[in-house]
């Protein structure tokens, strides 16, 4: 990153924390340079309006001026099109701000991720829409990465996808056929079971039917949970805590 003060770019305010009695470290997805961390110094003295403006989901014009690996705020401004998120919509929320905050690395651009992001944070607000927000999100995400899942071609041979074939799906190599499927010690097949048709409607980024919901929520969760190696989402918690409301089957 070079020295001098940057134009004001286009950023949501993805996680924020304490740094000191008055500043607050400020995680950013930015289009150009990913995810970036920025040290707002002095915004929790006294009445700070900057502090207001650095809350998550805030969608944000800002500039910073430094280099190393935490650059100072220097200017930030609502972009005016902020959603408030509250009950299982926030819960949501959450859950994609911690996919970036631990999937995303530090400036490297992510052009189509940040395009979906606001979209995603408004199908979290719309219960008929989050599940197909949320999966899109997780799909252009892995894709964003470099980790795309294999989802046109057997991966024993490389023949198409048979829409009427069912497959296993064993992470991270991808789908194999149900007939070459491996078989474990207690005679199950190996991998995650799903239908050549949901795998098609994947690649094609079509979650409209409800088998395709259904089938595709569990394959990209095995994926995030695989990819994040180890790491836990304080969101799962948090849809816990909301019992049978529903919230659960969306993270």
């Amino acid at each position: 990153m070079s020295a001098g003060r940057k134009p004001l770019e286009p950023a949501y305010v993805i996680h924020r924390r304490p740094y000191g009695d008055t500043s607050l470290i400020v995680e950013l997805l930015t289009p150009a340079q990913g995810r970036v961390s920025v040290l707002a110094r002095g915004v929790k003295r006294g009445k700070s309006q900057k502090a207001l403006l650095l809350q998550p989901f805030k969608s944000l014009h800002v500039s910073w001026t430094g280099r190393g690996e935490l650059p100072v705020l220097t200017a930030a401004e609502e972009a005016g099109n902020s959603l408030y998120l509250q009950g299982e919509a926030l819960a949501c929320g959450y859950y994609v701000n911690e996919l970036i905050y631990h999937m995303v690395s530090k400036h490297s651009p992510a052009h189509d991720l940040f395009a979906h992001y606001g979209p995603t944070l408004q199908a979290c607000t719309e219960p008929e829409e989050r599940d197909r927000g949320l999966r899109y999100f997780e799909i252009t995400l892995l894709e964003q990465l470099g980790l795309s899942p294999m989802l046109d071609r057997d991966t024993n041979g490389g023949a198409p996808i048979d829409a009427n074939g069912l497959y296993y799906y064993k992470i991270p190599e991808g789908p194999v056929h149900e007939a070459d499927a491996e078989v474990s010690i207690d005679g199950t097949r190996v991998g995650i079971e799903i239908s050549g048709a949901t795998l098609l409607s994947i690649a094609d980024m079509d979650f409209s039917a409800p088998q395709t919901l259904t089938e595709s929520k569990k394959l990209t969760r095995a994926l995030i949970h695989y990819h994040l190696d180890g790491k836990q989402l304080m969101s799962r918690a948090l849809f816990k805590s909301m019992g049978t409301s529903g919230v659960k089957s969306n993270g």
